[in-house]
């Protein structure tokens, strides 16, 4: 056992710089969609360095506004440019990375019929309610892009039922409150509740993109620098990978 975490020591810590003893907790507020693979990426890294990652998990909109009003954060993990953007404009950052990306789907619970095999199929009669992310949270801003390019945002507007984040409206699939969700690719692939029905035209909506933000406000920011660095390794490239994330960046190491 000792061997075996010495190897994730030397796997995680190349060519960083030692960290002081009893340092504070690395802050990172994460988009809703990242927590999982975060989480254990910040697990490797807590078990080479000996620092707690914790994580603030939430709609990129509300995270921004929470950096925005002096709320403790390291990092910040955004599912769009645009909340990422806002931190930057307001002189929070010192350095930000295109880190990952991602597809817009639509899941069904998987345990009750479904006709829908195009996003054309959610203006059937058949389909009661759809579940989308409040309109200013990435997913739902996405979602209403897809759905307005495609002509189909009119005719679904009586359906429509929001949530706080797009954690929240796969919740709403997977018990079958809503005949459909629109949600990212990584949420459907994490259930075993719904059931993948269509994949919306990348060229629908913006493309998502997931800008990685190290802050000036944090309270550690030797370690701070070197997680941020880490979440760009072929190491964490690994772990975003296998949870069906897209990686936007050349890895560091």
């Amino acid at each position: 056992m000792l061997a075996g975490c010495g190897d994730k020591r030397e796997s995680a810590r190349t060519n960083t710089t030692p960290l002081p003893a009893e340092s504070p907790p690395v802050i990172v507020s994460v988009a809703a969609s990242t927590h999982d693979a975060v989480r254990e990426i910040a697990a490797t890294w807590r078990q080479a360095t000996g620092v707690e990652v914790q994580l603030n998990t939430g709609a990129s909109s509300t995270l921004a506004s929470q950096i925005l009003a002096g709320a403790p954060a390291d990092l910040f993990l955004s599912a769009s440019r645009e909340w990422a953007e806002a931190v930057v404009q307001q002189d929070q950052v010192q350095d930000t990375v295109e880190l990952l990306g991602n597809r817009l789907v639509i899941v069904t619970p998987r345990d009750a019929p479904s006709r829908i095999a195009s996003p054309q199929d959610l203006l059937s009669d058949d389909v009661e309610t759809i579940a989308l992310a409040g309109e200013k949270v990435p997913a739902g801003v996405y979602a209403d892009q897809a759905l307005r390019s495609l002509g189909l945002h009119a005719g679904v507007q009586g359906k429509i039922v929001r949530g706080a984040d797009v954690r929240i409206v796969l919740s709403y699939v997977e018990r079958g409150e809503a005949d459909a969700g629109l949600v990212y690719a990584t949420d459907a692939a994490l259930s075993s509740q719904v059931h993948l029905a269509a994949v919306l035209p990348e060229d629908s909506h913006e493309p998502i993109v997931y800008p990685l933000v190290l802050l000036k406000q944090g309270s550690n920011p030797a370690a701070a620098r070197e997680f941020f660095t880490f979440l760009q390794s072929r190491e964490a490239q690994a772990v975003f990978e296998r949870f069906g994330f897209l990686i936007s960046t050349a890895p560091r190491e």
